[in-house]
C-alpha cells in the first residue's frame, strides 16, 4: 500500500462559508515557537496534550461532536442604536461534524433565506431565529431543520477577526471586481476597488462577507484569505502567542483553550479527502425566500455523516 502524504492543516481544507476561516487562526503555529508556548494558554495545552499523549476525543469527552457556526450581523435599530451581538441576525449558518476517532471533518451550510418554523413561532427565515431568542433559538431551528443534535454553537466575534488581520499587518489580496454594498442595520460599508492591494481588518471583513454574487463565489473568497492569512502569520512568528489567544475570542468563547489545542493537534491527521462540504438543498420560493427540498435532504444528510446512512426519510415535523 503507498504510503499516504503528510496530512494538511485543516486551515486548508474547510470548505463552506464563514466557517472556512475559522479553524486557521488557531492550527498554525501551534508548537512551532518553543519560547512562546508557556505565555498562551492554547500552545501550553497543545504542548501538555502532546507529551500526555492525550487524544481530542478524551479533550471532547465524546468520539464526535456537532457544531453550529454562526456569522451574525452587528444590527443596528432605526436610528443607529446598536443592537447587541446576542440578538443580531445570523448572516451566515454552517453546522459541522468532527469525527474525532475516523478522522473526517463534515460540513453543511444552510442559506439564510431558507423559511422554516420552529414550534411556538410564525414561520419566517431561518436566520431571524437569532435575532429573536440567540443562539439557543438558532440551534433550536436548525436542529428541527436538519434533524440531528447540535452540541456547541460559536458565533464568530468579528472584532476578533479584524484585530486579527491588523495584528499581522493586514492581508494582501487581489480584489476581483468593483464590491459596494452598504448594510446600515449591520453597520457594513463595503466599498472595495478591483486590483491587488492590503486590506485592513475592516476591509478583510467586508471581503470575506461580500453577498452581492453566489455563495460559490463568497467561499472561493474567503479560500483566498485563509491562504493569504496563513502567510501572513508565518512572515511574523513573534505573533503567534497573541493571535492564539485571540483564536479563543474570535470563536466567542465557546471552546477552551484545551479543546482549542486538541482540534488543532487532531487537524494533523485529517486527510484531505475526508474534509467534506455540502449545502442544504433548497427550492426558491416566493419574495426570493427558499425551502427545504424535503425530497432530496436525507440523502443529503446521509452523505455528510449527520445522520446513519441508512436513513432514508424525513422525520415528521409538527
Amino acid at each position: 500500500m503507498a504510503k499516504k502524504a503528510a496530512p494538511k492543516p485543516l486551515w486548508k481544507k474547510v470548505l463552506a462559508g464563514t466557517g472556512y476561516v475559522l479553524f486557521c487562526a488557531f492550527a498554525l503555529g501551534i508548537g512551532t515557537i518553543a519560547g512562546w508556548i508557556a505565555k498562551s494558554p492554547v500552545l501550553s495545552a497543545g504542548l501538555k496534550q502532546t507529551i500526555t499523549n492525550r487524544p481530542p476525543r478524551e479533550v471532547f469527552g465524546k468520539d464526535a461532536f456537532t457544531m453550529l457556526v454562526l456569522g451574525c450581523d452587528e444590527n443596528r435599530a432605526p436610528g443607529g442604536a446598536k443592537v447587541t451581538t446576542a440578538a443580531a441576525r445570523s448572516d451566515m449558518m454552517l453546522a459541522v461534524r468532527v469525527d474525532l476517532v475516523n478522522g473526517e471533518v463534515t460540513g453543511i451550510s444552510i442559506p439564510r433565506d431558507t423559511l422554516w418554523r420552529v414550534p411556538g413561532y410564525s414561520e419566517q427565515k431561518i436566520n431571524a431565529y437569532h435575532s429573536i431568542g440567540g443562539k439557543e433559538l438558532a440551534k433550536t431551528a436548525v436542529e428541527g431543520l436538519l434533524g440531528v443534535p447540535i452540541d456547541r454553537v460559536a458565533v464568530i466575534n468579528y472584532e476578533s477577526f479584524q484585530h486579527m488581520v491588523d495584528m499581522v499587518g493586514g492581508i494582501e489580496l487581489d480584489v476581483e471586481k468593483r464590491m459596494k454594498k452598504t448594510d446600515r442595520r449591520g453597520d457594513l460599508y463595503i466599498d472595495l476597488q478591483p486590483g491587488l492591494q492590503r486590506l485592513n481588518g475592516y476591509d478583510a471583513m467586508c471581503y470575506v462577507r461580500y453577498r452581492g454574487d453566489s455563495d460559490f463565489h463568497r467561499q472561493e473568497r474567503q479560500r483566498a484569505f485563509v491562504l493569504k492569512f496563513k502567510e501572513a502569520i508565518l512572515s511574523r512568528p513573534q505573533m503567534i502567542n497573541e493571535i492564539a489567544t485571540e483564536s479563543v475570542n474570535l470563536l466567542g468563547g465557546e471552546l477552551s483553550p484545551d479543546e482549542m489545542a486538541a482540534l488543532a493537534r487532531f487537524a494533523q491527521s485529517v486527510q484531505n479527502e475526508d474534509i467534506r462540504m455540502g449545502m442544504v438543498p433548497v427550492n426558491e420560493a416566493a419574495n426570493y425566500n427558499l425551502r427545504v427540498d424535503e425530497d432530496k435532504l436525507p440523502d443529503v444528510l446521509a452523505e455528510f455523516h449527520f445522520v446513519p446512512q441508512h436513513y432514508t426519510s424525513r422525520l415528521v415535523r409538527s
